[in-house]
């Protein structure tokens, strides 16, 4: 009898019994199946039952599994929420297989049967073509447009997530997969994952909570629910928890790092004890790297690489990372690409001569402002975005082509990489750096008024003090820096350090910026922005004070009388650090209300509700310390002061 023929029977005689017998509630599955890992002898697939159930699978390499074997994998129990993967080795290399899932011995899926094919022996030139992207969102609905448009691609052989692939913000088991049950739900999603080996990572969203790190309570029951929840070859090393691992396909090499479980918080002190993978997992990863043949070496890391990010990525492991970079060069490794998400945009970087960057993102999330940086030769902020690599190595010279996809629209960008520009023998033509943008759909609904990154000065502004101002560069681009203490000293007690953006006057805005602190550490350590500024005696400003009171860490407005406090909701402090930030106010007259956000562009760090200046300048400063602007964007509806 045919195999095809069995599943007939097996089917028939199931609906037999179930008429005959007392009824019992039969598993079937809730989600999946998605595929995981799949090497040259070997595969993973990952499914949700419905029901405590023994997990297994017919595979063949007929379309109608009339050759299939049967393979039984591990009873899927309420411990683990009915969640489990099952292996199945003996694959042959570079083949394709016809699978169906089995719970308790019963096929639970019917033709047509989805299909993988196996990856080459390690070493062998190879085709892959791969996606990857990060920042899946809050919502299933919020990414269905990209899984949509990537299950058109039939093409993908492999689909890398790397981070935030949800956004449950907790150690709790619970909480965890009932997020991952949401984003897995979506039908392109499974359509994508049921032919597409899937490997995922984490970042923080999915750790823990936001920009947490190896103090997070419950980082073993994150780890123990990750592992249930994926596919991936390995996890870690023995004796050595964590999510990181390697593998192979042909001649290229994935490195998937763990950025959270050993990671030492962002704000310590950038010392010799401070790290992001720990000990163990630099060994292995330069032991893997050194030991490596691959043509191409992708290094996958949550957290963005680049020199000038935001202070929850490697821009905060400062020593680690020049430390990295150096060994590279010194061990002159080739073939290197690193790859990450986390930062709710697309972009790419030319870090050194011989390590370049993509950064992929987001497939649901927000979009998040993109930095204007010279060494970068990529840069999409709008949209849900994905990449994808098409990777030849099969002759002489290798093809390496990286392409950007926005759902609803496809393909909007390719980059062609010549081995030598990977390989730091060439240099990459990187962008020039824009001096106008469009908005991103999550900054404002307002109009661009005014887009500043100080490259050409500071003309637009004016300075209560012009000496204590000046442009100046600063980690490879002109910011604004306010170095000194300015000698305005105004009539009420109020900032003195003011710098304010001419001619423009402004209702209803959104205003966001950069900002760095250079002051020496201390409780009210400042930086401020002011809007509503009619004159020197009426204005409203917010103090980003490093410790909460009545006159630091506030909204405040200043009256004809020194500033006084009118927020309804604020933090206990800003955390300044030696990083950069990004800040953002958004006023809205009518209602009154004022938001104020640090860093996460969803959730206001200060509010207040009040309508006394409906009009006004904006402008950038400190109450009395120092630092440095840029990137300021003000959205908005130009108007004509009112006469007085």
């Amino acid at each position: 009898m045919s195999m095809t023929s069995t599943l007939r029977c097996s089917l028939g005689l199931f609906v037999v019994l179930s008429l005959c017998l007392p009824h019992v509630q039969a598993a079937h599955l809730d989600l999946g199946p998605m595929l995981g890992h799949v090497g040259s002898n070997d595969a993973r697939i990952w499914v949700k039952a419905s029901e405590a159930s023994r997990l297994g699978v017919w595979i063949g390499q007929e379309a109608g599994l009339a050759d299939a074997k049967r393979v039984e994998g591990p009873m899927l129990d309420k411990t683990e929420d009915c969640n489990g993967h099952i292996r199945v080795d003996g694959l042959k290399p570079s083949t394709r297989y016809h699978y169906a899932m089995l719970l308790d011995g019963k096929p639970v899926m019917s033709a047509p049967y989805p299909s993988f094919q196996t990856a080459p022996p390690d070493g062998v030139s190879t085709h892959l073509r791969f996606a990857f992207g990060s920042c899946v969102g809050h919502r299933s609905s919020l990414a269905a447009a990209a899984w949509g448009q990537m299950a058109t691609d039939t093409s993908l052989g492999m689909l890398l997530m790397l981070g935030d692939n949800h956004y449950a913000d907790s150690t709790d088991p619970a909480i965890q997969r009932a997020a991952y049950y949401d984003h897995r739900s979506v039908a392109g999603f499974r359509d994508v994952t049921g032919r597409t080996p899937t490997l995922g990572i984490w970042d923080d969203h999915d750790f823990g909570p936001n920009n947490s790190d190896r103090t997070a309570e419950g980082r073993m029951e994150s780890l123990a629910t990750f592992q249930s929840m994926w596919a991936n070859p390995s996890y870690g090393e023995p004796g050595h928890p964590g999510i990181y691992h390697h593998f192979q396909h042909g001649d290229i090499a994935f490195f998937m790092l763990d950025d959270r479980f050993y990671r030492s918080p962002n704000r310590s002190e950038d010392r010799g004890d401070k790290t992001m993978l720990g000990e163990r997992q630099w060994a292995w990863l330069k032991a893997g790297l050194k030991q490596s043949t691959a043509k191409l070496k992708f290094i996958a890391s949550g957290s963005e690489w680049q020199k000038h990010g935001h202070v929850d990525s490697w821009t905060s492991f400062r020593r680690e990372q020049r430390a990295f970079f150096e060994w590279i060069d010194q061990e002159g490794i080739e073939g290197v690409i690193l790859l990450s998400g986390d930062r709710h945009f697309t972009g790419g970087y030319q870090i050194n001569q011989r390590v370049m960057e993509i950064t992929s993102g987001p497939l649901g999330s927000n979009n998040y402002p993109t930095p204007n940086l010279p060494e970068m030769f990529l840069n999409h902020g709008v949209g849900k975005l994905y990449c994808v690599f098409d990777v030849d190595t099969r002759s002489e010279v290798p093809q390496v082509i990286l392409e950007v996809h926005r759902a609803g629209e496809g393909l909007i960008d390719r980059r062609d990489f010549t081995m030598d520009e990977i390989n730091g023998k060439a240099r990459l033509a990187t962008l020039p750096v824009p001096k106008v943008s469009q908005q991103l759909p999550h900054e404002s609904d307002l109009p661009l008024v005014h887009r500043e990154d100080f490259e050409k000065g500071a003309e637009a502004w004016i300075p209560t003090d012009s000496d204590a101002w000046r442009t100046m560069d600063a980690d490879g681009s002109k910011v604004y820096s306010l170095h000194r203490q300015s000698v305005y000293r105004p009539r009420h007690r109020s900032p003195v350090n003011i710098s304010r953006l001419k001619d423009v006057v402004v209702g209803d805005f959104d205003l966001m910026a950069r900002v760095l602190t250079t002051q020496r550490d201390y409780g009210h350590r400042d930086m401020c922005l002011f809007f509503g500024w009619q004159d020197p005696e009426h204005f409203y400003y917010v103090h980003l004070g490093q410790e909460m009171d009545d006159h630091a860490n506030q909204i405040f407005i200043v009256k004809e009388a020194p500033r006084s406090k009118i927020s309804e909701h604020t933090t206990e402090g800003t955390p300044w650090d030696a990083q950069w930030h990004t800040v953002k106010i958004s006023r809205r007259v009518a209602s009154g209300s004022i938001l104020v956000f640090w860093d996460d562009m969803e959730t206001p760090v200060m509010t207040a509700t009040d309508r006394t200046f409906g009009w006004g300048q904006i402008g950038l400063g400190s109450f009395d310390d120092t630092g440095f602007w840029d990137d300021v964007r003000l959205y908005g509806e130009v108007m004509e002061a009112p006469m007085p």
